[in-house]
């Protein structure tokens, strides 16, 4: 029997967030002009679906939610009310949301009676890699998020651009209270960033330190830059007044991002893996779709969805008291899925060998595996959001700048903090989860979340989806409960500080080595049972409790 140590520190980065580093620049390809017009053949317009309904938001931001939810509440789309959620988190939860982030959108919209609807997931990651020549060293990475933001809004918007930027613009000018959730950020990089003049000008509190929580944060150089992308759209960011100054501000810094850097970047449009199961409450068919195209959290999700869900496992482990046991295994053999078939779409098949010598009473000797676990290291540092509108359409996004805070530097005279570098423990933004799960024979959502943490991202969110699809548990309990996580190598299993002695006690009497962690990823989730359209009062929106410094499971 193996004994139980308790450590809040870092395995592997999978700890809520890693020190800040320096950052890596992308040569991409792309362009785009400012137009607010949106096509009135392919966006849902007219009556909502049901009266007083206007949609729901879930989100890391306390702040940048209510301003989401206000451009649902004046008739606005999911599309919407995600960008205008990314603009304000840019001013109030920086550390994971500025405008040098990038991240990944998957968003649901339903087309008119008797249409399909459309599943689109767009990356818009820093330095995306398969524009990336890897034997050229780029210490900058170009910021993705607000071009990438732009291409949802294009397709998806309904709210005119400059609606949706300037409640962040006035933010950023008149200031806002630190949030809680940023002051624990702040509080966890301390002096490493101030040691940044112009991150020293926006972060410092009036004690001397960083600011603290109620204390007000005013970011007039933000401003500036947020009012030259509403004025003059997306585009100036990337190849106009605001391009050159923001590209000119960071090579006075000795970082060589040029103007043809930024005008090159485009995001990219990719497909979803999916894979359809059956909803316990209606017994309908619901196709789930994740991030594709090599994406590790797409791949482990489904990959860990069938493991947890095969023969009822997780229900059934639930009922007997050794769900964390088999959680953990099943983590466990999505690193061993990862490095023998990396990025690939799940096989039902290879999955079913992978479980076929689970012990329920023991661990699993990483010895008697079909190969070694693969070792995937990724900052956990990322936000997330996720919205259903008026009208049945779902969008939800991932954020991250690589490392909590970027590289700890400001663009002097723009108010931006820049990203890490992708690579190393900052991985490269394949963990980044956005998920939408849809009755595709009614155009139906069912699902839509996101989840941010890094290599835990697949096994948390499938874990969640197996309890709401198989087990019908609710959406609150789903998220809050207390979660698990077996990254291969080490061998051990990771645990949230609440998982409690019993189930300690329950990992530990089947041999794993225990270690205890502050929290294993952060959960955002809209659960629509009977459907977003036809069953809009069914709908539950959970913000993940972490998110508020609240226990797990409390």
């Amino acid at each position: 029997m193996r004994s139980v140590f308790r450590q809040h520190g870092v395995i592997g980065c999978m700890a809520r967030h890693c020190a800040a580093a320096v950052v890596t620049l992308a040569t991409v390809a792309a362009c785009d002009t400012v137009d607010d017009v949106f096509d009135n053949n392919s966006t849902p317009r007219g009556v909502p679906i049901a009266e007083g309904f206007f949609g729901g938001v879930a989100g890391d931001d306390p702040r940048s939610v209510l301003v989401a939810r206000e451009v649902l509440a004046r008739g606005g789309t999911a599309a919407d009310a995600v960008v205008a959620y990314y603009f304000m988190a840019a001013v109030s939860y920086p550390s994971t949301s500025s405008l040098g982030a990038g991240g990944v959108c998957m968003s649901y919209e339903v087309f008119d009676e008797g249409r399909a609807g459309q599943l689109r997931f767009i990356d818009f990651r820093v330095a995306p890699i398969d524009d990336v020549d890897p034997s050229v060293i780029r210490p900058t990475a170009v910021p993705g998020a607000v071009r990438g933001l732009f291409l949802l809004h294009a397709d998806g918007g309904v709210t005119p651009w400059q609606d949706l930027v300037a409640p962040a613009e006035r933010a950023a000018r008149f200031g806002v209270p630190v949030s809680r959730a940023l002051a624990r950020d702040l509080a966890m990089v301390g002096d490493v960033l101030l040691a940044d003049p112009e991150a020293r000008r926006v972060f410092s509190g009036s004690g001397g330190g960083v600011l603290r929580e109620g204390e007000t944060i005013v970011q007039l150089d933000l401003s500036a830059m947020l009012s030259n992308i509403r004025t003059r759209g997306a585009g100036d960011f990337y190849v106009g007044f605001a391009a050159r100054q923001f590209s000119e501000a960071v090579q006075s810094i000795g970082m060589p991002l040029t103007l043809e850097d930024m005008r090159d970047y485009s995001p990219l449009e990719r497909e979803s893996y999916t894979t359809e199961i059956d909803q316990a409450l209606l017994g309908a068919a619901i196709t789930v779709h994740v991030p594709g195209d090599g994406f590790d959290s797409g791949s482990s999700t489904l990959a860990a969805y069938e493991m947890l869900s095969s023969g009822d496992a997780l229900d059934r482990a639930l009922a007997n008291g050794s769900a964390d046991h088999l959680i953990a295994e099943v983590s466990l053999r999505t690193a061993v899925a990862r490095a023998m078939r990396p990025g690939a779409s799940p096989d039902p098949v290879f999955n079913e060998e992978l479980m076929s010598n689970y012990n329920a009473n023991s661990t699993t000797p990483i010895a008697v595996l079909p190969a070694p676990p693969a070792v995937l290291t990724e900052s956990p540092a990322a936000s997330s959001v996720a919205a259903v509108d008026s009208f049945g359409n779902a969008a939800t996004c991932v954020f991250s700048m690589n490392n909590l805070f970027g590289n700890g530097r400001v663009a002097p005279g723009t108010g931006i903090l820049l990203a890490a570098e992708p690579g190393g423990n900052r991985g490269d933004g394949l963990s980044l989860l956005p998920v939408i799960s849809v009755n595709e024979n009614v155009h139906e959502v069912i699902f839509a979340g996101s989840v941010s943490g890094g290599v835990v991202s697949g096994p948390v969110m499938a874990t969640v989806l197996v309890q709401l699809m198989e087990a019908d548990t609710t959406v609150g309990d789903a998220v809050a409960r207390p979660r698990v996580f077996h990254p291969g190598l080490p061998d051990l299993v990771v645990v949230e500080s609440t998982v409690g002695d019993a189930a300690l006690n329950e990992l530990v009497s089947r041999g794993h080595e225990v270690q205890v962690m502050p929290e294993l990823g952060r959960v955002n989730a809209i659960y629509c049972p009977e459907g977003l359209r036809n069953g809009s009062e069914s709908c539950a929106v959970t913000t993940d409790p972490r998110a508020f410094g609240l226990a797990a499971g409390g």
